[in-house]
C-alpha cells in the first residue's frame, strides 16, 4: 500500500568492495589472524547492504579477539564489532578501520560450551558469545534447560542478543543471565556480573556505549531451570512456526522499531496502513509491519530513508516517536 512518490524511486546502488581483496596474515602474541582489506560487509549483514570495510577479520576466541584489538591499536584503527549481522544497518560508504566479525558455528560453539554445575532444579552453563542464538536455544531445549525456547529462530548470535537484550514471548536474555566475560584492550579478559550490564527492554550499557566500543563480549554464564525436554522442544517448534507464519524471510534485520509503551510497533504501523510503503529497493513488509525488507537489491540509504519516512508519518498522525532497534554503523557523514 502506498501512492507516495518514493514508491517509484529506483534503488540506490551501494558501493561494493572488490571480490577477493588482499588478505594479510598477521601474527600477534602467537595468534595468527587473516585480515582482509577492502572487505565486503554486505555478506555479514542480514540486510545484505553496506559498503566495504577498510579491514575485516573473523574471530571467535578471547585470544583472537584480543589479538585483533591489539593489531588495530598498533595500526591506529577504530574497531567495529559484528555479531550475527542482524540489528545492524551498515552505511553504503562502508566502515573505516577494522571490522571484527565474532562468530562460531554451532558445532564449534558446542565444543566450547561449559556445564559449570547442575542439580535437580537448575543447570549453570557458560556459552560462547560467538555462538548462534537459535543454536543455543535449541540445544537448551533438547537438554531440558528451560527459559530459552523463545530464542529458537532468532537471527544473530548470543553476544549480540546480550548486548541488545533480545527477547520474545515474554522472555529476554537478562532473565537467566548470571554474568559475562568481556575483553578490552586495557584490561584483557574481565568478568562482569549481571547488574553491571544494566539490562532493560532492548537495552544494555553495551548497547548505548559510544563507538568504537572498547569491550567485546566473549562468553556468558546462564543459570537455567530444568524442564521437560520434549515439552521444551515442542514449545520452541511452536514459536518457530509462529515466526515463519507472521514474519518475512529474505534480506531483513528483525524488528525495526522498539514497541512503544502499551502497544506494539507493528500494530501502530499497520493501523496507519503503511504496509507496502517503499523507498527504492526497501519496503515495509506486507506480512509484518515492523519489518523492512530489502527486496530489490536496495541500499542502506533506501532502508534509512524508509525508516525515517515511517517515523515521520507515525509522529505526524499519532504524536508517537518510534525508536529504532536497528543500529546504524559505518560512515554516514
Amino acid at each position: 500500500m502506498s501512492t507516495d512518490a518514493s514508491e517509484r524511486t529506483q534503488p540506490t546502488r551501494p558501493r561494493r568492495a572488490r571480490a577477493g581483496g588482499e588478505t594479510l596474515s598477521v601474527v600477534v602474541d602467537g595468534v595468527t589472524l587473516s585480515i582482509q582489506r577492502e572487505a565486503r560487509t554486505d555478506l555479514y549483514s542480514t540486510f545484505r547492504v553496506g559498503g566495504p570495510a577498510d579491514y575485516l577479520v573473523r574471530v571467535g576466541t578471547a585470544d583472537e579477539v584480543l589479538a585483533a584489538l591489539r593489531w588495530a591499536d598498533s595500526e591506529g584503527l577504530p574497531v567495529t564489532i559484528f555479531g550475527g549481522g542482524s540489528n545492524l544497518l551498515v552505511s553504503d560508504t562502508g566502515i573505516r578501520g577494522l571490522v571484527m566479525v565474532v562468530r562460531r558455528t554451532g558445532n564449534d560453539a558446542e565444543a566450547a560450551l561449559e556445564l559449570l554445575s547442575e542439580d535437580d532444579t537448575h543447570v549453570t552453563v557458560r556459552v560462547p558469545a560467538a555462538a548462534p542464538s537459535t543454536w543455543f536455544g535449541r540445544l537448551a531445549c533438547e537438554r531440558g534447560w528451560a527459559g530459552l525456547s523463545w530464542l529458537v529462530g532468532l537471527p544473530g548470535n548470543v553476544g549480540g542478543a546480550i548486548v541488545n537484550n533480545a527477547g520474545a514471548h515474554g522472555g529476554d536474555m537478562q532473565q537467566y543471565l548470571q554474568s559475562l566475560r568481556v575483553v578490552d584492550l586495557a584490561s584483557g579478559l574481565q568478568e562482569r556480573d549481571h547488574d553491571w550490564l544494566q539490562a532493560a527492554y532492548r537495552y544494555s550499557r553495551l548497547k548505548v556505549a559510544p563507538r568504537p566500543r572498547q569491550e567485546v563480549v566473549i562468553d556468558a554464564i546462564f543459570r537455567l531451570p530444568r524442564g521437560d525436554a520434549a515439552a521444551l522442544v515442542a514449545e520452541a517448534d511452536e514459536y518457530r512456526a509462529y515466526r515463519d507464519r507472521t514474519q518475512p524471510t529474505g534480506a531483513c534485520a528483525g524488528s525495526i522499531f522498539k514497541n512503544p509503551p502499551g502497544d506494539y510497533a507493528g500494530a501502530v504501523i499497520e493501523r496507519l496502513e503503511l504496509k507496502g510503503l517503499r523507498s527504492g529497493g526497501a519496503v515495509v513488509s506486507e506480512l509484518h509491519a515492523n519489518f523492512i525488507v530489502n527486496d530489490q537489491r536496495g541500499s542502506a540509504t533506501d532502508i534509512a530513508a524508509l525508516l525515517a519516512q515511517v517515523q515521520a508519518i507515525v509522529a505526524e498522525r499519532t504524536g508517537q516517536h518510534m525508536e529504532p532497534e536497528v543500529e546504524r554503523i559505518g560512515d554516514w557523514a
